[in-house]
């Protein structure tokens, strides 16, 4: 079934709603209100779109947050990451990770989580240097947890809040997002809004030691700037919160290929970084992305020149 514009951008503002708001009541009656559509017309069009009902979109994300909490969390028990993540009690988060992960909590938590880490990034262009400096560096007797990250490069950057067009794609973070921004840049680029935006980044909405390649979600935003007055009707504008984050620009930007390396930069902000900063992150990480027209053509290239995560004092 073909959807228009506008179903297709109420869905969407939902599944932003689902991620905002894992912990609140986020029962069928609910969403449907945020929709605007009838519970019936809503929960049929979100499995015509989404590819899995309401509920059980609900369910997977608030198992995969817990999941993501149990490996970068280790502060917090097994029971406090099942109450925050919106689950009404400690038996029936373990029934439901058990079913889904085929594995544990506890067991997760203790690294067998590694073993459900995406093929498609082991076995990249990239990963034969990246086996290669992993193996180099394992070698060396001064190793204290940094193999990615240049602490020196490391800096807290306050970003405002600010309001966006976006567009969203659901699938493999390798492949497919170029195009989403293509779509979104020729759409900003035809209204002049590209030059004048004050932040373009992209929003990986998954971690991919946990979710599979092909429910991965990645939202492509173009802050609008602040006098600017070319809104179609039939766009949605976004909310970004923006406040205090750590952030690390690369050399060189790093083209979405290259994810491997991403995931190594995450993984060190979150479980190196994080632990001796005095901070605590807030939700999902962000991408600085450097959008580039080849003169003369209708090529785009999309590179990511920082990674960021929103970060509080702990």
């Amino acid at each position: 079934m073909n959807y228009d514009k506008l179903q297709l951008n109420q869905v969407n503002k939902v599944v932003e709603y689902i991620h905002e708001h894992t912990n609140d009541n986020l029962s069928l009656e609910q969403l449907a209100k945020v929709s605007t559509y009838s519970p019936f017309h809503f929960q049929r069009m979100f499995k015509g779109i989404i590819g899995e009902t309401p509920a059980g979109y609900v369910k997977r994300i608030r198992l995969e947050n817990a999941a993501h909490l149990l490996i970068y969390e280790s502060n917090l028990t097994i029971t406090q990451i099942a109450l925050h993540c919106g689950f009404s009690s400690l038996s029936y988060f373990t029934y439901s990770f058990q079913t889904y992960f085929h594995t544990s909590p506890k067991k997760w938590r203790d690294g067998g989580y590694l073993e459900r880490f995406p093929r498609e990034y082991l076995n990249s262009k990239k990963s034969k240097q990246v086996s290669t400096k992993t193996k180099e560096s394992s070698l060396r007797s001064d190793y204290n947890g940094f193999q990615w990250l240049d602490l020196s490069k490391v800096k807290i950057v306050h970003f405002p809040d600010c309001s966006t067009i976006n567009r969203f794609h659901i699938g493999s973070y390798v492949e497919g997002v170029t195009e989403t921004w293509a779509d979104l840049f020729r759409w900003a680029d035809a209204r002049n809004m590209t030059e004048a935006s004050p932040l373009i980044f992209g929003e990986p909405k998954s971690n991919p030691y946990i979710t599979t390649p092909e429910k991965s979600r990645y939202g492509c935003r173009i802050a609008v700037p602040g006098n600017w007055k070319g809104l179609d009707e039939e766009e949605t504008l976004y909310s970004f919160k923006g406040g205090k984050h750590v952030v690390y620009e690369f050399e060189e930007p790093v083209d979405y290929e290259e994810r491997i390396r991403l995931i190594e930069c995450y993984s060190e902000l979150y479980s190196y970084w994080l632990p001796k900063s005095g901070y605590r992150y807030l939700g999902n990480p962000i991408e600085l992305v450097k959008l580039v027209k080849a003169e003369g053509t209708f090529d785009l290239r999309c590179t990511i020149k920082a990674i960021a995560l929103a970060i509080e004092p702990n």
